[in-house]
């Protein structure tokens, strides 16, 4: 005990440690179970971290795609405002036959074409212009004058100067449409001719209008090779009507009636041969030397004198009648399976000037 009482001092300290060291250990143990859970933890959320950063590299540079993709869709909307700017002047509504055409009875666009042939000779009479008389009728009966059967001229509807078969409705109507668009040609040829020299129209071919038109239409019908690959017109949603023009004129008289064939009138297709009736020939004299000798033989030989520069001109024309370009119904079929921003879409319609079809649009696909 005294030895204990002497040194108290060093005792308290060794209790003191080992209880200290007791409580550490005892608290040593209690945190490396939970050390080792955070560092679990901590790997786990480490390779969440890793995956995370592997699927934000699908995305790196999102931001400018996004841009780029309203950029490309501003684009897109300038050039449909730009496809119904161009469509409307090719239908140009205002002048266009078809879209102007009041409803009519069968008789009544009877009655139409039939003044029409009296009209159409006049207008040619009257301004020199005069038909191929070869191309009008091919047997003249004895005792038929011959002028008679020049005045008969049909302008690609000859089958119905005198004569209307049971048409249709739509078949009358586009028969009616066609003779109009014809007057029209008409017109401008008329427009091109001077006092001076005079215009032959040769003949006027143009398409049937349906199965009716198809048994009667004879002679006028126009049947061209490969025509489809001609013309402007596809599947059903751009339609129009073809005629061939041909005529023998001065150039000067088939410049101006190219000239006045605006749209909705297309020229498609334009063929040209010199006429032969203009060609006469005079002789030169050229010295040729003999192969039996140093005589000179004086030959003949003709040399063209062009004194008339007629020619015959042969014009393909579309007349463009319908465009069908019903952009709701392509957008609608386009983006049916799609998710659909409605503020983008917004922005589309209204930069390509069809704002109108945005609340319309946006219904159909709540």
């Amino acid at each position: 005990m005294s030895f204990f009482k002497q040194n108290k001092l060093f005792f308290t300290v060794i209790i003191v440690s080992v209880s200290l060291f007791l409580c550490l250990q005892i608290v040593s143990c209690n945190l490396s179970e939970d050390i080792e859970a955070k560092t679990s933890l901590i790997k786990k959320e480490t390779q969440k971290s890793k995956l995370l950063q592997e699927d934000l590299l699908n995305y790196q540079g999102l931001i400018e795609d996004s841009k780029s993709a309203i950029a490309d869709l501003l684009l897109l909307s300038e050039m449909e405002k730009e496809q119904h700017r161009f469509w409307a002047n090719i239908l140009d509504e205002n002048q266009n036959i078809f879209t102007s055409w009041k409803k009519k009875s069968t008789e009544s666009i009877n009655a139409d074409i039939t003044r029409l042939y009296t009209q159409l000779r006049e207008i040619c009479k009257e301004n020199n212009i005069y038909f191929e008389e070869e191309n009008i009728q091919n047997i003249v009966p004895f005792g038929v004058d011959n002028q008679d059967t020049k005045n008969k001229y049909g302008f690609g509807l000859s089958s119905y100067d005198g004569f209307w078969p049971s048409f249709s409705n739509e078949e009358a109507r586009l028969l009616g449409i066609q003779s109009k668009v014809v007057a029209k040609m008409i017109e401008f040829l008329s427009e091109s001719s001077t006092t001076e020299h005079a215009i032959t129209l040769i003949q006027i071919l143009r398409e049937s209008v349906g199965e009716e038109d198809s048994q009667h239409i004879a002679g006028d019908l126009l049947t061209i090779t490969n025509l489809e690959n001609k013309l402007v017109r596809f599947d059903e949603e751009l339609k129009s009507f073809v005629f061939l023009i041909k005529f023998k004129c001065h150039t000067s008289h088939a410049r101006s009636f190219i000239n006045q064939l605006r749209p909705p009138f297309l020229l498609r297709d334009f063929m040209v041969s010199r006429s032969s009736d203009g060609n006469n020939y005079n002789t030169s004299n050229q010295n040729l030397v003999s192969p039996f000798g140093n005589e000179q033989m004086e030959t003949e030989q003709p040399l063209p004198i062009v004194q008339n520069v007629e020619s015959e001109f042969s014009l393909l024309v579309e007349y463009i009648y319908e465009v069908n370009r019903d952009l709701e119904t392509f957008l609608l079929r386009s983006m049916k399976n799609e998710n659909v921003n409605k503020n983008i879409l917004g922005k589309f319609l209204e930069a390509s000037g069809n704002s109108k079809l945005t609340s319309k649009i946006n219904k159909k696909f709540e």
